[in-house]
Parts: structure tokens; sequence; C-alpha cells
């Protein structure tokens, strides 16, 4: 019976993207443009401003590496409700004719947030530190993140 539930969601996830295949080609590429932005401001940015960015991040990373606990339920707590408003801010924006604009502006602001952060932190700490960075600590909440914020924003228009 349990295989029988999985089989039916992903039928009806396929069956989704399936119908809705144009939306999601059209949102996919506003989030990689999103991408290529943030990628694109962090390589045009003057040598002042990196080294501001790059203060920051390692002041960050030290503060992280002080910290004696680090209280995983309050991150947690704080990620679901700042997510929960993006969801529900995509809902509410993507309930009119209106509002579908600023579907794909949240999109893709999302997608330069993305880019940015990785663009920087591979900046700063150098392809092999910055690309271990990224998977240790955007890779698993984006492999949800990602999916559901496109899905999201399909079903809105």
């Amino acid at each position: 019976m349990k295989k029988n539930k999985r089989l039916n969601i992903w039928n009806t996830i396929y069956q989704h993207i399936e119908n809705n295949s144009k939306e999601y080609i059209l949102i996919t590429l506003l989030f990689i443009v999103g991408i290529f932005l943030g990628v694109m401001f962090i390589n045009n940015m003057q040598e002042a401003q990196k080294t501001e960015v790059s203060s920051y991040l390692k002041n960050f990373v030290e503060k992280l590496k002080n910290i004696q606990e680090i209280n995983n339920g309050e991150i947690l707590k704080a990620t679901l409700k700042e997510n929960i408003i993006l969801a529900v801010a995509l809902w509410f924006f993507g309930t009119t004719v209106i509002g579908i604009p600023i579907v794909f502006g949240i999109i893709l602001y999302r997608g330069f947030c993305l880019g940015y952060t990785i663009a920087s932190v591979i900046t700063i700490m150098g392809l092999g530190k910055g690309i271990l960075f990224i998977l240790t600590a955007l890779l698993l909440q984006n492999i949800i993140f990602i999916p559901a914020i496109l899905a999201i924003g399909v079903s809105r228009i």
C-alpha cells in the first residue's frame, strides 16, 4: 500500500510538470537569470566592495567558530518562518493578474541571492574551500527550496 501511495505521488508530480511544462521552463529560466545576475554582480564589483564582502564573510565564519553551542531548533524555526512567509507572499501575489510580475520578481530575486552567495563565497574562500563550504552549508537546503519555490511560482501563474 505504501509503495502504491508513493507511486501515486510521483505520478501526480510528473503529470503536474508535464501539464505545466511551459510555465516551468519560464520560471526556471527566470531563476537561472537571477543566478547569473548575482554572479555577474560579484564579478563586476570594485575592490573596495569585494574587501567589504570578504571582511563580512570572514567575521561571520569566525563568529561561527567561536560559538560553543548552536541552537539548531531556533535556526530551523527562523528558516521555516521566512520560507513560509515567502510561500504565502508568492501565493498572495499570484492570485491576481497584477501580482504576477511580483511573483516573477521574487523568483528572480531568490535566484540573484543564490548566485550572489555562491559567487561571493567562491571569490573570497577560493575554489576548493568555497565549493566545500557551499556543499555543506547551501546544498541540502536548496535541494528542497529550489524545486519548492519553482513549483509555487508555477502554480501561481
